[in-house]
């Protein structure tokens, strides 16, 4: 700097620019400021001084400033596409969309090779839910950057926001292998894994997503979930406390670790997790929703209640609070009550397979056998896998002595995974306890399934 003032300023301010890019590049933004400022005082007409500058101002958060630079610089060049472009981002940072795309629409007309700026616009459109358009977007992007590692990406989530699984897995693919230290491409990527029901994929991508990215929280989450899906509970509390360091204001870990603790049994320590969530969400009905089912399983019916109507008084509308209710009643004994209370529940979410369940329980405990099918039959046709359904319903058909559904039904649970016998012996203690105390003779066929 120094040589060039001996030699004179006429091109002084090509150093100021030059050394101001390699700040800002660099993330100084302060310093790159002063420098454009000075670039400024030697060449008051510099428009890529303006642009540039107004591109500090935007990183540094300063957006206001930014779109004055870049409002100068398009009153001195109505065609510089960049600018534009640049000010659309800007007011996207102010959430005035509208005037974003109106920006990004205009740098596109003037360079239709600009891929940023159909990048950005793929992303409004996508925050819209117009994903069609956003993937429109994202391929010209694509298009006219063949390695644009975020444009893969972002088209990944658009693929698979529609369900197209398998073309968003290769586009996370795409991003992967032009940016291989992209830890968000792995973890999307593992995301769509993971709702295929592919959950060791999942956790190779969760674990190539944290090894490049070591505090990333959500990965862990979704790691911890993966586990969980696979009965590795250790795991997946390891996984779930892990995010609770990182994030201890993060709600979802202490809702998880509630549903594993759940799961396992150990009810104080999912009611531990679930008052945590509350303390630091006290608006959500889910979570007292989730308690009043820890409390529930706990024998707690009062407390139950309690929790179950504090989420109605949240959230009205909300159906697993009263199916909750549904199951603490039932439990209580007052059948009429609980039936009342599903019924609620089916009334504000029609296809609810665990009202229908439950009401068909409570249906079978009050001897209306026919009610009880009708529920079951509603549960198998909404959520076919689930498959204590099938068992349940053949007892009811044993019940009505319907020997065909009975043994369909039977067979159906076993193919899906019952232990068939193990859950009639917990209940009857044998095949001959069952038919003492019901006066019901058991076809052999019928018998055999159910006999050790």
């Amino acid at each position: 700097m120094k040589d060039r003032l001996l030699r004179g300023e006429e091109n002084l301010y090509l150093d100021y620019m030059m050394r101001g890019s390699v700040r800002l590049a660099k993330g100084f933004y302060d310093p790159a400021i002063h420098d454009f400022n000075e670039a400024l005082k030697l060449k008051p007409d510099l428009l890529d001084a303006y642009h540039i500058r107004g591109v500090a101002y935007r990183k540094k958060g300063e957006v206001d400033k930014a779109i004055e630079d870049f409002d100068t610089t398009i009153d001195r060049k109505p065609d510089f596409a960049e600018a534009y472009y640049n000010r659309g981002v800007a007011y996207a940072h102010k959430a005035q969309i509208e005037k974003a795309m109106a920006d990004y629409n205009t740098s596109i007309d003037l360079k239709p090779s600009l891929s940023l700026a159909y990048y950005q616009r793929g992303i409004v459109y996508h925050d819209r839910g117009e994903v069609d358009k956003a993937i429109e977007d994202y391929s010209t992007a694509i298009k006219h950057r063949y390695n644009f590692v975020e444009a893969y990406n972002r088209r990944g989530l658009a693929h698979r926001d529609k369900g197209e699984f398998n073309q968003a897995i290769k586009d996370f693919s795409k991003a992967i292998e032009h940016g291989p230290k992209l830890a968000e491409a792995y973890h999307n990527r593992g995301e769509t894994h993971a709702v295929k029901g592919d959950y060791d994929f999942a956790i190779d991508d969760y674990n190539q997503a944290i090894s490049r990215k070591s505090d990333f929280a959500e990965a862990y989450y979704s790691r911890g979930q993966a586990y969980f899906r696979q009965n590795d509970f250790d795991t997946a509390i390891q996984d779930f406390q892990e995010v609770i360091r990182l994030k201890p204001e993060f709600t979802d870990p202490y809702m998880a670790l509630g549903t594993v603790y759940e799961v396992r049994g150990e009810h104080s320590e999912a009611l531990e997790n679930y008052t945590k969530v509350i303390e630091l969400k006290p608006g959500d009905a889910s979570v007292y929703t989730n308690r009043g089912h820890a409390y529930c399983r706990q024998g707690n019916l009062e407390l139950a209640i309690k929790d179950y109507n504090k989420a109605l008084e949240l959230d009205p509308s909300h159906g697993g609070a009263y199916v909750g209710l549904g199951s603490a009643f039932s439990e209580k004994g007052d059948l009429e009550r609980a039936i009342q209370y599903y019924n609620k529940a089916i009334e504000l979410e029609p296809n609810h397979p665990v009202a229908y369940y439950n009401r068909g329980s409570t249906y079978n405990k009050k001897g209306e056998a026919d009610k009880a099918i009708a529920d079951y039959t509603k549960v198998i046709a909404l959520q076919p896998l689930i498959k204590e359904a099938h068992y349940v319903l053949a007892e009811v058909y044993m019940q009505v002595e319907n020997w065909s559904e009975a043994k369909l039904n039977l067979m159906l649970a076993r193919t899906l995974g019952v232990e068939i016998t193990g859950l009639f012996n917990k209940k009857y203690g044998s095949v001959a306890n069952f038919e003492q105390g019901t006066g019901i003779q058991l076809p052999t066929d019928i018998g055999s399934l159910l006999t050790p």
